[in-house]
């Protein structure tokens, strides 16, 4: 059968992609917050409060990275999802012509018997 749809076959590949480019970020975003929050270890901040240390980069590095991992998991979702409706669609347009197949009414063979 021929493949219909291509538009949103495309936007669910364009979703997996932005998914990976999410996570990929978000675990370089993550380990970046991890070295600055160690390498601002105890710097007098704004209104003299102390910024940065191993435990406010360690916050930052589990912070980031769980949130990475809900985006990856939100836009690889709505990718799959598409897939999903594509497939219940083709299956239905199949099975579909399969039952009128099985039900077309028998023509009697030639020449009829009598």
């Amino acid at each position: 059968m021929e493949s219909r749809f291509t538009a949103l076959r495309v936007i669910s590949l364009v979703f997996k992609i932005i998914a990976w480019i999410a996570l990929i970020v978000g675990l370089i975003g993550a380990v970046g917050g991890l070295f600055a929050g160690f390498s601002l270890g105890g710097q007098p901040g704004p209104m003299s409060g102390m910024v940065g240390g191993p435990l406010t980069g360690i916050a930052l590095f589990v912070s980031a990275l769980i949130i990475a991992i809900f985006n990856f998991m939100f836009f690889y979702a709505i990718g799959e999802s598409i897939y999903l409706f594509l497939s219940i669609e083709e299956n239905t347009r199949r099975t579909a012509y399969l039952l009128q197949q099985q039900y077309v009414p028998r023509r009697p063979s030639y020449p009829p018997s009598e």
